[in-house]
């Protein structure tokens, strides 16, 4: 065929021109907060093709490739995407939890098979939202708190029920506050042999015991009261029924005084459990009776089927709180932030959680009360950063999370201010990148029905 020699040469040419840049995209000029827990680096520059980020520098350090997009981000600060590490997951609120930057999240307690399903739709990228950890449903006593969960009345039960998580996909086990120590023992051995790690929502165990049996994680503080005080058997017996023991478990926080609060936060600091406090939930729990709550703007992104989030007046009524319950809730806050400050203090791993969609507690939105929260309680503004980012891809065991970094996924937050200087900040967003694809959250709200 005539001409066959020089058509191979000019593609072989052509190929050559093809901009070294091209499906690249260039972020420069913004202050980075890059999530290793070094102070945050001016005029940075990113360089994200394929969904991971190719180098990490300052702006004129490193060439930009011909034919990169290039994004000017003078003026504003990019941060890692953040990690809810506990959640409960909804398909309703998968987009909401992009539109606030959470780019990751570890649900802990959802229905088997919609769990399972839901994690491969987000992890394959079929559904826009974060990608998803999940423990399945979740393993308590019996009879379960909830329908959804599995129930275990003996060792052989406990072993099976952590069997069939395994054998679904999960990455964790929850353990719900109807485990007993008896079954602890059985539910860790099983859960260790198929290198599962377990989060723990405690109520007939101390944290003490459940951290020295191995659980990677402790649920929103749970069972810290029961370590603290000196007799915890009524407190045990009163999680027979969960609203009585949560209620009891709740108001026993106040009345701890402050040397004890440290000294136990010190005992399970040495143990290397982390803790996810859920601030969040405490805070709201305390201010059920505030009815302005359910009137704030970010509940607008809550649709009809998100009804649980708006159930305060069924939650009240189910728990019979009334006035003096609310009031003991609030006389609780300070020592549970003064765990969370003990605990940072004496080296432990904070990781921030959300525990939406519950009452009042808005998938995305919540995490970022979440953040206000622990600064409130003593952490640093960037320590509170890396709470939702470094510190959460850590308990993840996600190397390629949380950090913005050569080889790290791109995921990440550009946000209008500093949260250095001002935690709310993280609020302030002007787009999100997620798997190295920049989403704006206006635009994303405009495609939800109500």
């Amino acid at each position: 065929m005539s001409g066959g020699p020089a058509v191979v040469v000019v593609l072989l040419l052509c190929a050559a021109c093809k901009p070294p840049g091209e499906g690249m995209i260039a972020l420069e000029g913004a202050t980075l907060v890059d999530g290793s827990g070094r102070d945050p680096v001016k005029d940075a520059l990113l360089l994200v093709k394929n969904g991971h980020i190719e180098a990490v520098a300052r702006v004129n350090e490193v060439p930009v490739p011909r034919g990169a997009e290039r994004i000017s981000l003078v003026g504003k600060t990019i941060i890692p995407g953040l990690i809810d590490a506990h959640a409960h997951v909804e398909r309703w609120a998968t987009a909401r939890y992009v539109a606030w930057g959470v780019t990751t999240v570890r649900d802990l307690h959802s229905d088997n098979d919609s769990a399972f399903v839901l994690k491969n739709d987000l992890n394959l990228g079929s559904v826009l939202g974060p990608r998803m950890f999940t423990a399945g449903a979740m393993i308590d006593g019996a009879p379960p708190t909830y329908a959804n969960a599995t129930a275990a009345r003996t060792g052989a039960e406990v072993r099976k029920a952590v069997d069939q998580r395994a054998i679904a996909g999960a990455d964790w086990v929850k353990l719900y506050t109807k485990i007993t120590p008896e079954l602890l023992r059985p539910l860790m051995d099983e859960a260790a042999v198929l290198r599962l790690p377990v989060a723990a929502h405690l109520g007939k165990i101390d944290a003490l015991t459940a951290a020295r049996a191995g659980v990677a994680s402790l649920e929103h503080m749970a069972g810290v009261v029961q370590a603290a005080v000196r007799n915890p058997a009524a407190l045990f017996r009163a999680h027979d029924q969960f609203l009585r023991g949560w209620t009891q478990e709740e108001v026993a926080w106040g009345t701890l005084d402050s040397a004890t609060v440290a000294r136990t936060a010190r005992a399970l600091a040495q143990t290397r459990v982390a803790i996810v406090p859920t601030l969040v939930l405490h805070d709201m729990l305390s201010r059920l009776d505030v009815p302005t709550l359910l009137t704030r703007p970010e509940m607008d992104d809550v649709p009809a089927e998100g009804a649980s989030v708006r159930d305060v007046a069924g939650l009240r009524r189910r728990a019979g709180w009334g006035r003096a319950d609310f009031a003991a809730f609030r006389r609780s806050r300070p020592r549970q932030d003064q765990f969370v400050r003990e605990f940072q203090r004496a080296g432990g791993l904070i990781a921030a959680g959300s525990d939406a969609p519950n009452q009042l507690l808005v998938p995305g939105a919540s995490l970022h009360d979440e953040l206000s929260l622990l600064v409130a309680a003593g952490l640093t503004p960037l320590d509170a950063v890396a709470a939702a980012t470094r510190r959460a891809a850590q308990l993840l065991r996600a190397d390629s999370l949380g950090q913005l970094a050569p080889r790290k996924v791109a995921d990440l937050v550009v946000l209008n201010r500093d949260p250095a200087a001002d935690i709310t900040a993280t609020r302030d967003i002007a787009w999100v990148m997620i798997r190295g694809r920049i989403i704006h959250p206006d635009s994303l709200r405009k495609t939800w029905a109500h």
